[in-house]
């Protein structure tokens, strides 16, 4: 099968090198010709947590800009896709997989909500999938990315659906345990994203705002005094939307800072190298479910305002 990875950023070098490396046929989709030509010239390296370096090379991969996406699926179409980008792309990729009239199953694991519907809304003959990661990376060049830890990754389960949708996802789930990605599928996967939108809401534009590892968030008594602010006003939020969430959930923030405490959250390193962030896919989501349930959300749309100042002109 082969298996489209649209974006090359951490998660797209990561998953896409680690199948290919697993001898998948992988087809990576970049959007610059730099990064193109980077990869081509020394493939893609993947520092795995132990230290060991694992380098896939060009030739057991192809490369290509995004821009010539629609001729070359039209001249060969994949069997599944996964879409790595950062939510803030979806709109301007869904042109493109309209007009190649995509209708393989795709897999998005972005951050955030809405896109899933929208997509699937777009492309009504495609099966979309959410997937969530909590795979730890960072890209550290156009080719090359560090595994900070090993996650989970976990995608929708399709049990009532197209016999060759199912049958492309019992292939797909193989071929990333194959690769070394603990992988299952969900029934709850709308549970989980909930859950990784707020804990995202509360770590990402704190630790971005401070400029401190997740760890660092618990070396305060302020800033958990504001962490609970932001995790208090999401609660009534999916309460107010009648959203499941587990009763521990706020021991569950916690934990993540503990175990992630020597990394630094995706907007934190936006934020640092000047690079657009997920701010509106995180916490501009709650604060829209907010406002529809008629309720004000002050700590959420305070940290939003922060992080969007940051940036004069953020960029998709």
């Amino acid at each position: 099968m082969i298996i489209d990875v649209i974006g090359a950023g951490s998660l797209g070098l990561l998953y896409g090198g680690g199948l290919a490396k697993a001898g998948e046929s992988v087809r990576l989709w970049v959007r610059t010709e730099e990064q193109a030509n980077k990869i081509q010239e020394a493939g893609v390296l993947i520092t795995q947590p132990d230290g060991q370096v694992a380098k896939v090379r060009a030739s057991n991969l192809k490369i290509y800009e995004i821009k010539h996406f629609e001729e070359i699926w039209q001249e060969k179409q994949g069997d599944l896709i996964m879409v790595m980008t950062k939510q803030g792309a979806i709109d301007e990729l869904m042109k493109t997989l309209i007009s190649a009239h995509v209708d393989a199953p795709i897999y998005c694991f972005q951050n955030g909500t809405g896109h899933i519907s929208k997509i699937a809304a777009a492309l009504p003959k495609a099966c979309v999938f959410a997937a969530i990661t909590t795979e730890g990376a960072k890209r550290t060049s156009p080719n090359e990315v560090i595994r900070a830890g090993y996650g989970e990754t976990l995608i929708e389960n399709d049990g009532e659906g197209r016999i060759h949708d199912r049958n492309v996802m019992d292939y797909f789930t193989k071929a990333l345990l194959k690769a070394g990605f603990k992988t299952k599928s969900s029934n709850e996967i709308d549970k989980l994203i909930y859950r990784k939108l707020m804990i995202n809401a509360i770590i990402n534009p704190l630790t971005a705002i401070w400029r401190i590892t997740n760890g660092e968030l618990l070396d305060s008594p302020y800033r958990l005094q504001v962490m609970r602010q932001l995790y208090i006003e999401a609660t009534s939020v999916y309460d107010a939307r009648f959203i499941p969430y587990d009763s521990d959930l706020w021991e569950q923030v916690l934990d993540v800072c503990r175990l992630t405490a020597s990394n630094r959250s995706s907007m934190c390193t936006d934020v640092m190298s000047g690079q657009a962030t997920e701010i509106g896919a995180i916490n501009g989501s709650i604060i829209q479910m907010a406002k529809e349930a008629g309720l004000e959300t002050q700590g959420h749309e305070l940290v939003y305002n922060i992080i969007k100042g940051m940036i004069i002109e953020e960029e998709l």
